[in-house]
């Protein structure tokens, strides 16, 4: 990285690429970095590449709105495949990333790295490989299943789970080359689809994609609104024909189902960050009385407590 020392109000370029990899702050968090500068100046520099900004948009924002001098740092990346991986892996730091901010910076990340690892084992001969490796310049896996393996171990997650968030990536970008407003609510969590229904557009026409957008935004509690939604991303159903199945008494015990308990608590969830999620949207918290504030906070703090653990318990017995 090279650190300008120079101070003055920098016009950057933005680039629609980047910005999207970025999740914004909140309201709370854009006041206290402004209140930060306010108080102690620009302090760290602003990231760029080729007079691109990279990370730092609400910081920029600031600056220009405030009319306060400020520094920049060049990205050392070699290209805009190397500048996407950047980014990835400075979000991925951060702890406030959505779910749905996650699951994309890694999508998008193993891309990037797939198609780094095929251009530089196709264009680095053997010298010009070992003089790279003599500079200390970064190498790049060639195989898919390397950068899986790297990628599992840094974000601590299966193989399998990574190749899934790529093809939820690759969704993501099409409804954004289709239908900007819907990729927009999604990833903002404005409107909310699952995990298997976003992957599923990647499959669907722009006209069924603008459909499913005018659905999503005028609401499918109706009778109507679900069976065009079901019509658009029908329910994938696990039918099971039984042949020649045995004749069960009274006294047979029932069969155990080891997944009963976690899919039923599955198909509940959804109606809770439905309900949290109206809720933070559409309730003024400065005319709520302290004791009700309390109250669902108290409540809050336990509901994260018990996702935390079950968490903990899935991520352990993998």
């Amino acid at each position: 990285m090279a650190e300008s020392d120079v101070r003055k109000l920098y016009t950057l370029k933005i680039r629609e690429e980047y910005r999207r990899l970025v999740q914004p702050s909140g309201e709370n968090e854009i006041r206290r970095m402004e209140d930060m500068i306010l108080r102690f100046g620009c302090g760290e520099p602003i990231y760029v590449w080729s007079k691109r900004l990279l990370v730092d948009y609400d910081r920029y924002a600031i600056f220009h709105r405030l009319h306060l001098p400020f520094r920049i740092i060049n990205c050392s990346a070699r290209n805009s495949t190397e500048v996407i991986d950047w980014i990835c892996r400075d979000q991925l730091r951060r702890t406030d990333l959505t779910g749905v901010m996650r699951r994309y910076l890694i999508g998008r990340q193993y891309l990037a790295l797939k198609l780094l690892g095929a251009h530089y084992a196709a264009s680095t001969s053997p010298v010009k490989s070992a003089r790279i490796l003599s500079a200390n310049m970064s190498q790049y896996e060639s195989t898919p299943i390397r950068i899986r393996e790297g990628l599992g171990k840094l974000y601590h997650i299966r193989q399998e789970t990574i190749e899934r968030y790529a093809v939820y990536t690759k969704a993501i970008d099409i409804v954004w080359s289709v239908e900007p407003d819907l990729a927009e609510g999604l990833m903002s969590g404005r409107l909310w689809m699952s995990v298997d229904q976003i992957m599923e557009l990647s499959h669907k026409t722009p006209e069924e994609i603008r459909r499913l957008h005018t659905l999503l935004c005028s609401g499918t509690g109706s009778a109507s609104g679900c069976s065009q939604m079901n019509e658009l991303l029908p329910t994938k159903r696990r039918i099971a024909v039984a042949r020649d199945s045995p004749t069960v008494s009274i006294k047979d015990m029932p069969s155990y189902d080891p997944d009963a308990e976690l899919a039923s608590l599955t198909l509940t969830i959804p109606a809770w960050v439905g309900s949290v999620r109206r809720v933070n949207q559409s309730v003024d918290f400065g005319a709520v009385s302290s004791d009700a504030k309390q109250a669902a906070r108290r409540e809050l703090i336990r509901l994260k407590n018990e996702v935390e653990a079950i968490l903990h318990t899935i991520k352990k017995e993998g």
